[in-house]
């Protein structure tokens, strides 16, 4: 299997050595082992914010829906990159001990075909979703009168699902690029094989490389560089252009502006990543490089939240009403159970006055405030 396949893959060869046989295993570790979960796990807690606030129905517009697919992918990710690397790079520090033994020779080589598959999957579409909304960022914006026709909800679900179709057929080969077989000496045990179809060399060469390369890195990052220069000139000419812009160019400039950011913390993570599919780096260098790229990757996928909250006013406004009407639910709950001697028609009343009075005037602000 080629290394530029090697999103998830460690139990795989590169030229005739194995990654764990270049000595390379401490510093595996302390990326994928300790960096990574550490990563992952932020990432993981800012993303379930990031879903809970997203899917809210204040949240409603055309590059909400891109957004909500891009949390949902980078959740899977997040989830796949610690299944197949962080895990698998602890079993290779303590290869002696019996749970890391079962891992490495039963669980893992069952694994890590699907894990590999579903992460690459989740990958193509979130990519390709940054594209997509880079591209309905850049119309909004430098394009204005077309918006309506263009940028709507009809048209952002078929293109949310029409990348989605895409990179599951395009994925489809790599189910059967390879197989697990049964170890020649040793009971509970298996290995990870290359395939028949892996082996050819319209999968070595022009399916795992060429393809790979040129559809995941080389044409997303410079669609994406060119949008986003565009798009920030834009940006900066509107800024000149009046000095009090109205309200709605405000929630247009501060959604691009969060965008902007999103596009240069991806291009930044997935750039090592293409750097990494070329082989003058040599097998030590390039063990090394991996380390790094594939914890830019799991990156890449955990820090939108730091961004949502930063810059994007909405976002802050939704999240903090949601904290506020969860704590308004429990404090009401509270004092429910303080005031329950008083008899049953006492506490209803309370209930009623508080849930009501927390819930309406919050959602009449935010309702206004989003109408202006």
């Amino acid at each position: 299997m080629h290394v530029s396949e090697l999103n998830l893959a460690v139990n795989i060869s590169v030229g005739d050595g194995y990654l764990q046989d270049n000595g390379q295993k401490q510093l595996m570790f302390i990326f994928w082992g300790i960096i990574m979960p550490i990563i992952g796990i932020i990432g993981f807690i800012g993303n379930i914010l990031n879903i809970i606030v997203l899917f809210r129905m204040e949240m409603k517009s055309t590059t909400i829906y891109f957004l909500r697919t891009l949390v949902v992918t980078d959740t899977g990710i997040i989830i796949g990159c610690i299944m197949g690397l962080s895990s698998v790079s602890i079993t290779q520090l303590y290869p002696e001990n019996p749970g890391m033994v079962h891992f490495t020779d039963v669980i893992y080589p069952h694994i890590y075909t699907p894990v590999n598959c579903i992460v690459m999957t989740l990958q193509f579409i979130n990519v390709w979703v940054t594209v997509a909304v880079a591209i309905e960022r850049y119309i909004s914006i430098c394009h204005p009168f077309t918006t309506v026709h263009i940028c709507n909800k009809r048209n952002a679900f078929i293109l949310i699902g029409s990348i989605i179709f895409i990179a599951v057929g395009y994925n489809i080969p790599r189910w059967f690029g390879t197989t697990v077989t049964a170890c020649d000496n040793k009971t509970d045990c298996f290995s990870i094989v290359t395939t028949d179809l892996g082996k050819t060399e319209g999968y070595e060469q022009y399916y795992a490389v060429y393809a790979y390369m040129v559809i995941i890195y080389i044409i997303p990052l410079v669609l994406l560089s060119i949008l986003n220069t565009l798009l920030i000139k834009e940006l900066m000419r509107i800024r000149r252009r009046r000095s009090v812009p109205t309200p709605n160019e405000n929630i247009e400039t501060n959604m691009s502006i969060v965008l902007v950011l999103i596009v240069v913390v991806f291009i930044l993570c997935q750039t090592p990543g293409l750097v990494a599919q070329f082989w003058f780096l040599g097998q030590d260098v390039l063990t090394k490089w991996l380390c790094v790229s594939n914890t830019l990757f799991a990156l890449n996928a955990s820090v939108n939240f730091l961004i949502y909250t930063a810059v994007g006013r909405k976002f802050r406004h939704v999240l903090l009403k949601t904290f506020k009407h969860v704590c308004s639910q429990r404090r009401s709950l509270n004092q429910n159970g303080s005031y329950s001697h008083n008899g049953g028609t006492e506490m209803t009343k309370l209930t009623n006055k508080q849930v009501y009075d927390s819930e309406d005037i919050t959602d009449e602000t935010c309702t206004l405030k989003c109408k202006r």
